[in-house]
């Protein structure tokens, strides 16, 4: 075996194995070159084109991706899009193998001259989108989303309360904690579940920990720290399931927060200071800190505590016991012994094993808790940090990473 074909690296794939780049940051597309080698390539990603179902559904894939790609990426859907057509031979497409040699310059009659650059791009960027659509769709999560969405918001539900007056309040008594606002997120459109992935290096889906969502809207900063501590002491929240990378504060500075504490600790207990003068004291030092946010999409001035917990969701299997019957039934049936048909099926029956429909399902499911106060609220939702910014900006980003170098043709 000579030099170069021992050592024909493709450097941006080792890229994407050992250093940590993303392949929808990709730029090379494949090198395929027969429709036998799409055919290897597909099947060792997970999908089986001679099957007329998965084959289908990778069709489907390719049509939903590109409706998203217009929609989002392109003008005039999108005004801020790229101004430009997708090609006509793509969008005539009828088999999904045809993307991938287009992908590697390999389609009959494609010649690496601007149209069929233009045509590689775009099949590429699509390619990139129907990866995504496939991790969400595989994602087995999402067939209990319901009842996981359920099971963490009633935790939440039971200590939650309005008064007479209308006031919203965290708890009840001594314990009671006001509250200016609650709220849980609805179910993310799969556009934006789309657009989430596309713009994360790791552009998988079970990495969106925010599917299911909480938010506390306070009063004051030292307010929220009362509510992480109620939630606490009455194991709504469980410390040892909090996902150590997902934490986030940009709402307390916890150095000056502690120094305040300490001190108003040491004069209440001293009895130099009453509750009422320490708690004043804790209020003033409770300030906001002085830091760049870690997402860049997320405004400097975005105040928030945020966390991701994990919840052990726990129900029952229906088909667990459909099968249970089914066999009791079976084994009830008159003249069962006598009946070859009979007999066949309570044979059939009794070698399904109960051990594959388990009579619960558990696992743990993400949710994401954040926690703010009134001003921060308000500047969040309204100020410079507004929502409506942060989605642009992640759009933008999506954008980039999906066209690759259509960005630069549609600029030039």
């Amino acid at each position: 075996m000579d030099f170069n074909r021992r050592y024909d690296i493709r450097w941006e794939t080792l890229d994407i194995i050992i250093r940590g780049k993303s392949a929808i940051d990709a730029s090379t597309g494949f090198q395929l070159r027969t429709a036998e080698e799409v055919d290897r390539f597909v099947g060792s990603y997970g999908y089986d084109l001679s099957n007329p179902i998965e084959s289908a559904e990778l069709y489907g894939n390719f049509h939903e991706s590109l409706s998203f790609i217009r929609k989002n990426f392109l003008h005039p859907e999108n005004p801020d899009g790229l101004k430009l057509e997708v090609p006509r031979k793509i969008v005539e497409l009828v088999d999904v193998r045809e993307l991938f040699l287009m992908a590697s310059f390999s389609l009959p009659g494609q010649n690496q001259d601007p149209a069929g650059t233009m045509m590689r791009n775009f099949a590429c960027a699509i390619l990139k989108v129907m990866h995504t659509i496939s991790h969400i769709d595989k994602d087995i999560r999402s067939h209990y989303f319901a009842e996981c969405q359920k099971q963490i918001f009633d935790r939440y539900y039971r200590v939650i309360h309005r008064d007479a007056d209308g006031q919203l309040h965290l708890g009840e008594g001594e314990d009671r904690i006001d509250l200016v606002a609650f709220e849980t997120k609805p179910k993310k459109s799969r556009d934006s579940t789309l657009l989430k992935l596309l713009h994360k290096p790791e552009n998988v889906a079970e990495d969106i920990f925010d599917r299911v969502g909480l938010r506390f809207v306070t009063h004051t900063p030292l307010d929220a720290i009362r509510v992480l501590k109620f939630l606490k002491d009455r194991m709504i929240l469980m410390p040892p399931n909090i996902k150590p990378s997902r934490s986030r504060n940009s709402l307390l500075d916890f150095g000056a927060f502690e120094a305040a504490w300490r001190e108003a600790s040491d004069k209440w207990e001293r009895r130099e200071w009453n509750n009422e003068r320490a708690e004043q004291f804790l209020q003033a030092g409770s300030r906001y800190p002085n830091q760049d946010p870690d997402n860049p999409h997320s405004s400097k001035f975005y105040r928030a505590i945020q966390f991701t917990c994990r919840q052990l969701v726990k129900f029952r299997n229906p088909l667990h016991d459909e099968i249970r019957e089914l066999k009791a039934h079976v084994k009830a049936m008159d003249g069962a012994q006598e009946s070859p048909a009979a007999k066949a099926l309570m044979d059939r029956v009794e070698r399904v094993d109960l051990k594959l429909a388990p009579r619960e399902f558990r696992f743990f499911y993400p949710y994401e808790v954040q926690l703010m106060d009134k001003a921060s609220a308000e500047e969040n939702e309204r100020g410079r940090s507004a929502h409506s910014e942060y989605k642009k900006a992640q759009v933008q980003t999506a954008l980039r990473r999906v066209m690759g170098a259509l960005v630069d043709v549609a600029r030039a």
